[in-house]
């Protein structure tokens, strides 16, 4: 009973926190940024979709009110610095083809091997790492780091 209950508490913190991330994308008009605005849409629908629940599991499913609010955090930031919030994307990016070329899809094909399972949630710690310090990460993280994960 008390599994259901913390499920579901994770589960309204995740739909609250992707409520605001949504709001903070729709609230970003600039087509200056449109390329930004894409990649938050793209992450966000990686994260919240049907059946994210049991696809996620319960102990990473507490991670990912986190990595909501950080894309709320990068939506907040992304005037301030728009070359720096490129910069970043372009790690990103990189960081995602070496999974993506490993094998790996978003959100991730059901029995995939863990190491690209733990990529994959390395790729959302690593978003975190550069838009949204503040929240802090639950590993060290770094295109190298997910690179060795990957096995190369």
């Amino acid at each position: 009973m008390d599994s259901m209950f913390e499920t579901v508490a994770l589960v309204t913190r995740t739909l609250t926190a992707a409520r605001a991330a949504e709001k903070a994308i729709g609230g970003t008009t600039s087509l200056a940024y449109l390329p930004s605005l894409n990649d938050a849409k793209t992450q966000l629908a990686g994260l919240v979709y049907p059946g994210f629940v049991s696809a996620t599991g319960l102990e990473q499913l507490k991670h990912l009110p986190r990595y909501l609010s950080g894309i709320s955090q990068r939506m907040q930031a992304l005037p301030t610095n728009p070359g720096r919030d490129r910069a970043w994307q372009t790690q990103v990016e990189t960081a995602t083809a070496l999974y993506t070329e490993a094998g790996g899809r978003i959100p991730p094909a059901p029995h995939a091997p863990e190491n690209l399972v733990h990529a994959r949630w390395m790729l959302e710690e690593f978003r975190v790492s550069l838009f949204a310090q503040s929240l802090g990460t639950a590993e060290t993280v770094s295109i190298q780091r997910i690179r060795k994960v990957l096995g190369g």
